[in-house]
C-alpha cells in the first residue's frame, strides 16, 4: 500500500513539475508583450490586451496546480497510514525465529525512511500552494482597467515570477524527497514480500513434518 501511494505521489509531482514549467512559460509570454506594448506607439494596446490574455492562462495553470497539490496530499496522506499499519504489524510479529527476528530488523529502518520522506514531503506540498496560490493572487489583480496602467501589469507580472520560480524549486526539491521515499517503499515492499513468502515456506515445512509423526502415532496404536 505505502509503495503504491509513494508512486502515484511521485506520478503526481511530475506533473506539478510540467505545470509549472508550462505557467512559467506563460508568464514569460506575458513579460514579452507587456515590453512590446511598452515601446510600441501604434499598437500597446495590442499588446497589452495579448499580455492580459496570458495572465488569464496563467490562472488556469495555477488552479491546475492547486489540485495537483491536493492530489499530491491525499496520496501522501495514504503512504503515512500505510507505513504506520506496518509498523503496527512488525511491533505484533513473533520474533522468537531467528530468521523472522532478522528479516524484521531489515524492514524497520526502510519504513522509517519512508515515513521520514513521507514527513518532510508534506510541508513542501503545501508551500508550494501557497507559491502557487500567490502567483494566481498576483494575476488576479491585472483586470482590464489596470491594463492601462503599465505599471501596475509589470508589478504584477514580476510578483507572479518570484512565486513561480520559488514553487519551481519546491516541486524540484520535492521530487528528490519523492524519489527518495518511492525508492525506499519498493525495497521494502519486496523485503515484506520475502518475509510472507518465507512464512509460508516454514508453516508449509512445519504441516508436512506433523503428518509422519501423525502416521507412526496412529500406527502404533494397539488394535482392539
Amino acid at each position: 500500500m505505502a509503495e503504491q501511494a509513494a508512486g502515484r505521489a511521485r506520478r503526481v509531482v511530475d506533473e506539478l513539475h510540467t505545470t509549472i514549467s508550462s505557467a512559467l512559460r506563460v508568464l514569460d509570454d506575458a513579460e514579452l508583450d507587456s515590453a512590446k506594448a511598452r515601446l510600441s506607439s501604434d499598437r500597446g494596446d495590442y499588446y497589452l490586451e495579448a499580455a492580459g490574455e496570458h495572465l488569464s492562462r496563467l490562472q488556469r495553470r495555477c488552479s491546475d496546480n492547486a489540485e495537483l497539490v491536493g492530489e499530491l496530499t491525499r496520496h501522501l496522506e495514504r503512504a503515512s497510514q500505510a507505513i504506520a499499519d506496518a509498523h503496527g504489524l512488525l511491533q505484533d510479529a513473533d520474533t522468537s525465529d531467528p530468521e523472522l527476528a532478522s528479516e524484521v530488523a531489515q524492514l524497520k529502518p526502510r519504513l522509517a525512511v519512508v515515513g521520514e520522506m513521507i514527513d518532510l514531503a508534506k510541508p513542501m506540498a503545501q508551500l508550494t500552494a501557497q507559491h502557487v496560490g500567490s502567483a494566481q493572487l498576483a494575476a488576479q489583480h491585472v483586470t482590464p482597467p489596470s491594463l492601462l496602467e503599465p505599471v501596475t501589469l509589470e508589478r504584477s507580472i514580476a510578483t507572479a515570477g518570484k512565486e513561480l520560480g520559488r514553487a519551481d524549486e519546491d516541486v524540484r526539491l520535492l521530487e528528490n524527497v519523492v524519489d527518495h521515499a518511492a525508492a525506499n517503499a519498493r525495497q521494502s515492499a519486496c523485503i515484506a514480500s520475502e518475509i510472507t513468502d518465507n512464512a509460508r515456506r516454514r508453516i508449509a515445512e512445519q504441516g508436512r513434518g506433523q503428518v509422519p509423526r501423525q502416521a507412526a502415532t496412529a500406527g502404533g496404536s494397539p488394535a482392539r
